[in-house]
């Protein structure tokens, strides 16, 4: 996912003499390394910027405390927030060309103890083409599963993990599949990350009354074939996605549990009627994301790794598939644990198993694996 984008980096700016010096010099270093998230913090004497490479955060440098308000003054002009509203928090966005990449960049703003706190989120307008379940780091079985589940006219494919494990990046590569087909796809996104060629994307906005279960409602009355629903919260939005999935929509969605298996629990706890589940899920996806070895050391520390071993990551996923008997189990209100005596006898492999495969390929490490599964 997050690679190295220029073929030099960029230094951090060194005593950048005016706010707009400065926030030019941060943007192009944090994306000449390929950050995701740029931090400007406040502290009593000077003014911390952190950015996230890989998934971890390190410190960039420092900027002089006399420059972070007229700073934050600039973000919040380029991003349409509030110049005047210092006690509240904001959020913001903006688009704009970093050494010769176009980006949209995320913004959210929050009053701390030493000032307003600054966080970023670039995403670069490119990184939605198509991407190759393979190239991401699914394993050939997982594939053959997702791209079954897609070839489906109805129902629901679940994608699973904590936040930050990848999971919008393998939505987008599956609706980036569907569309190319003669199809209408819609989607449903707090907020919408990447734009999308030929996708009608709704912006879900909870202030104004629009949250994901009315806007599923809504988008039923646009005819769609396929429809994508960012996060499933609550049980409004669960019943509601179940019964798109039930009246002959394909619907793709996520979840935010640890793994593939307890997704299942996790619905039926939100109110979703165990025998509606048998008949709608199709496809349960938990995935994480591990740093990769870099190519140009194998992992002993170079400049391009920044002497840190890794370059980009991958996924390490567990997947199943619900077939005609596992569907009888739900019906029968199966235990999580016959549920998971009965994956394990059709050859299922856990996030730890993957991992492992990828440690024994060379790709990851071990250390590395550990740390992403104990998180």
């Amino acid at each position: 996912m997050n690679m190295i984008h220029t073929s030099v980096v960029q230094e951090f700016p060194q005593h950048p003499a005016t706010a707009v010096e400065a926030i030019e010099g941060i943007l192009a270093y944090a994306t000449s390394l390929g950050c995701s998230d740029i931090h400007i913090d406040p502290t009593d004497k000077y003014t911390i910027v952190r950015v996230r490479i890989d998934g971890t955060i390190e410190v960039a440098g420092m900027v002089t405390k006399r420059l972070h308000d007229e700073m934050i003054s600039r973000l919040k002009i380029l991003s349409g927030a509030r110049t005047d509203l210092h006690a509240l928090p904001q959020d913001g966005r903006w688009k704009t060309d970093i050494l010769g990449r176009i980006y949209n960049v995320r913004i959210s703003f929050v009053p701390t103890y030493h000032g307003e706190n600054a966080v970023l989120r670039l995403l670069p307008t490119d990184s939605v083409v198509q991407v190759s379940f393979a190239k991401l780091g699914f394993t050939p079985d997982i594939v053959s599963m997702i791209d079954r589940a897609l070839q489906r006219t109805h129902g629901l494919i679940l994608v699973t993990g904590p936040t930050g494990s990848g999971k919008t990046t393998t939505l987008h590569s599956c609706l980036a599949l569907k569309s190319h087909e003669p199809l209408s796809i819609i989607t449903l996104e707090d907020p919408v990350e990447y734009e999308i060629a030929g996708i009608r994307q709704i912006h879900i906005r909870h202030s104004h009354g629009l949250t994901f279960a009315h806007g599923l409602r809504a988008s039923l009355r646009q005819d769609p074939d396929v429809i994508m629903v960012g996060e499933i919260r609550d049980s409004e939005t669960a019943k509601v996605a179940i019964h798109t999935a039930l009246t002959g929509h394909l619907v793709l969605s996520t979840l935010h549990t640890n793994s593939a298996l307890d997704a299942i629990p996790r619905l039926i706890d939100m109110g979703v009627d165990a025998y509606l589940l048998a008949s709608t899920l199709k496809v349960v996806v938990a995935q994480r994301l591990v740093r990769k070895v870099c190519d140009e050391c194998n992992g002993s520390g170079c400049v391009v790794c920044r002497m840190t071993g890794y370059v980009g990551r991958l996924v390490i996923a567990e997947a199943y598939e619900v077939d005609e008997e596992m569907q009888k189990l739900l019906i029968k209100k199966a235990s999580v644990a016959t549920l998971q005596e009965y994956v394990n006898k059709k050859g299922f492999r856990n996030l730890a198993d993957d991992g492992r495969e990828k440690i024994e390929w060379g790709v990851t490490t071990q250390e590395e694996v550990l740390r992403v599964l104990s998180e």
